[in-house]
């Protein structure tokens, strides 16, 4: 089996490289355990220089190489004006004119302009409307994982498990979207130096948008194409969690979870037959068979994944949950003990039905009750990190409540009910016929305190970089005489000293924010609350500059002083291009090129465009464009 490059961001591997095999003078894996490491045993990524018909820049970009071409479009290497490398897809010329690739590109940019995490590769720019629409997002070097399989093999288990959970956090913030990735493959996951990043969002769409790929076609690769999606039906995200089963099953085993072969045989292999496990290991092999189960209603979600992932290490497969070889069942993917005794010996690559209905209500039940399959998106996925096993949104807990539910009963037996007794004779004074003690005075006890009857706990559902935040307790009866919050930053919990107010830092890009908000009063048990997470933070932009156009005639020379002077903050980096348009070439003075520009008197009627760039570490660009007119001809200023 070959891997194609893919159209999108990647390394520039040319021609095509088998997956299976590895060579044989490829260092050993497993010296070499940490993903980076992996990434850094592998050939750097071939970077080809531009070709005569490759344009200087884009949209006021400078390229500098060739990282890839696809039926879609080119990746060129580029760079912004302070140096930031930049991966840049453009369409290919003969494709602008097909509504279907101009409908796909605007699709992609729209995913990736709505999708927040280091996982994915940022958009820094686009124009989708241009003669040759283009995307701009960071660069990542480092190889693909389709490479780095080609040239190690299989992977040492610490670094797989690295590599799920990074491919499950991109997915889960696809996914939390209301988006579907649809073509996820080695090909399409760089080996990053912070991790690994899922590219190509060239087919991502709505997970209830009708598909705009040919008729009969479904966009993904044989290897990792989920059964439903090989038969042309729906494809949600459980789609995306089958092709995570593909891909961890080639990292931990270095081949595909359904061997090799013709497109016809492998689309039979994996629509009709269970996969073979006994390569992956142990410690993988019941994430991996969940997730590769046939009905996509029997495979975990995303935030199911890392949830597993986080916890203690699967056992070794025992039986055969999803009615297929090597597949474990719900209770081997549920419990981390050692292997029953009772494991069986599967035999080798056997066709199997369908599992039953009653099968995939077993697994998934088993799934539910584990605290695994986890819904609502953002808010559910943080609570994974946050909350303890038995917190839930809005739920009030106090230390009586946590005392009664936790005690035990005492082994002692009811005292049966009291009989009504005959009235004693008076007893004499003596001790001796008087045995009836004196009772002891009562006890005085503090009164249980009284409980809150809780509201809740509000924090805006959207909110930006440094924007305050402030938790508030509404609709608590009585209310609140003091509150103090602990806040959760994409599931971290982040020390704020007690403080119901945060500010939303630059670090919180790509993340939802959460607080737990404990209220106290006099009398009153503390209760503790927890608000609704807010959408993830998504990257400011720096604000766009603007100004109009000054010239000043020369005193002596022929020429004129053009100013485009703009507001500047001091955090960010300004730059000014100034354009000829009817010499086509960048107008150049012996001073390095800013608001204020000497513009000779050869170039009178002349149009020029000046193109004013704001940028600053960590958010978007903004560009400011404007075209002036020189006079006719040059008058000296008197």
């Amino acid at each position: 089996m070959t891997s194609v490059i893919s159209d999108t961001l990647r390394s520039a591997v040319r021609g095509s490289v088998p997956i299976c095999l590895a060579r044989s003078s490829a260092p050993d894996p497993r010296e070499f355990p940490v993903l980076s490491d992996v990434a850094r045993h592998v050939r750097a990524p071939e970077i080809a220089p531009p070709t005569a018909n490759d344009p200087p820049e884009l949209g006021g970009y400078e390229i500098r190489g060739r990282l890839g071409q696809g039926g879609m479009g080119v990746v060129y290497l580029g760079a912004t004006r302070s140096g930031r490398p930049l991966a840049i897809k453009v369409i290919h010329p003969e494709r602008t004119d097909e509504r279907e690739f101009r409908a796909r590109f605007r699709r992609e940019v729209s995913a990736a302009t709505r999708i927040r995490s280091h996982r994915t590769a940022a958009v820094v720019d686009f124009d989708v409307d241009a003669p040759r629409p283009w995307l701009a997002t960071e660069y990542v070097p480092g190889p693909t994982l389709a490479q780095a399989v080609a040239e190690l093999g299989s992977l040492p288990e610490a670094a797989v498990r690295e590599l799920v959970t990074g491919l499950a956090e991109a997915l889960d913030a696809i996914h939390r979207e209301g988006l579907v990735h649809r073509d996820v493959k080695p090909a399409n996951i760089l080996l990053g130096p912070g991790g690994p990043v899922l590219i190509d969002m060239g087919v991502v769409s709505d997970s209830a948008a009708t598909s705009l790929t040919t008729t009969g076609m479904q966009p993904g690769t044989p290897q990792f194409m989920s059964p439903e999606q090989a038969r042309g039906e729906a494809v949600t995200t459980a789609s995306d969690v089958w092709a995570l089963g593909a891909v961890t099953h080639l990292a931990a085993a270095g081949t595909p979870p359904f061997g090799t072969g013709s497109l016809a045989t492998i689309t039979y292999r994996l629509v009709h037959e269970a996969p073979d496990l006994h390569a992956v290991p142990p410690g993988l092999r019941g994430l991996v068979g969940a997730c590769l189960a046939k009905d996509p209603a029997g495979r975990p979600t995303t935030a199911a994944v890392l949830a597993a992932l986080a916890g203690p290490q699967y056992a070794e497969p025992v039986g055969t949950g999803l009615d297929g070889p090597g597949v474990p069942d719900e209770e081997t993917v549920l419990r981390a003990g050692a292997p029953s005794s009772d494991s069986t010996t599967a035999p080798d690559r056997i066709a199997a039905p369908a599992p039953s209905g009653r099968a995939r209500r077993r697994v998934l039940t088993g799934l539910v009750a584990a605290g695994l399959v986890l819904a609502g998106g953002g808010g559910a996925t943080a609570l994974v990190h946050f909350l303890g096993p038995d917190d839930t949104p809005g739920a009030v807990t106090t230390p009586q409540a946590e005392a009664s539910t936790s005690a035990e009963p005492s082994g002692e037996p009811s005292p049966s009910p009291t009989r009504k007794k005959k009235p004693k004779a008076t007893p004499s004074a003596t001790p001796e016929s008087s045995p009836v003690a004196t009772p002891a005075p009562p006890v005085e006890q503090d009164p249980a305190p009284a409980q809150f009857q809780p509201g809740a706990v509000v924090i805006p559902a959207q909110v930006q970089v440094g924007q305050e935040i402030v938790a508030e307790a509404s609709g608590w009866t009585p209310e609140p005489a003091s509150t103090a919050c602990l806040w959760s930053i994409g599931g971290a919990e982040r020390d704020n000293l007690g403080s119901c107010t945060y500010t939303v830092a630059l670090d919180d890009v790509g993340k939802s924010v959460q607080v737990k908000l404990t209220a106290a009063r006099t009398g009153y048990a503390d209760a503790v609350a927890l608000s609704n997470a807010t959408d993830t933070v998504p990257q400011p932009s720096v604000p766009r500059p603007s100004c109009s156009i000054l010239l000043s005639p020369g005193e002596v020379h022929s020429g004129w002083f053009a100013h485009c002077e703009v507001e500047q903050d001091p955090n960010v980096t300004y730059t000014w291009n100034w354009y000829d348009l009817d010499d086509a070439e960048t107008i150049t003075w012996e001073y390095a090129p800013g608001p204020r520009i000497w513009i000779g008197g050869d170039r009178a009627a002349h149009r020029v465009r000046v193109t004013v760039t704001a940028e600053r570490e960590g958010y978007r660009p903004a560009e400011f464009h404007t075209t002036f007119t020189l006079p006719d001809e040059w008058v000296p200023a008197e």
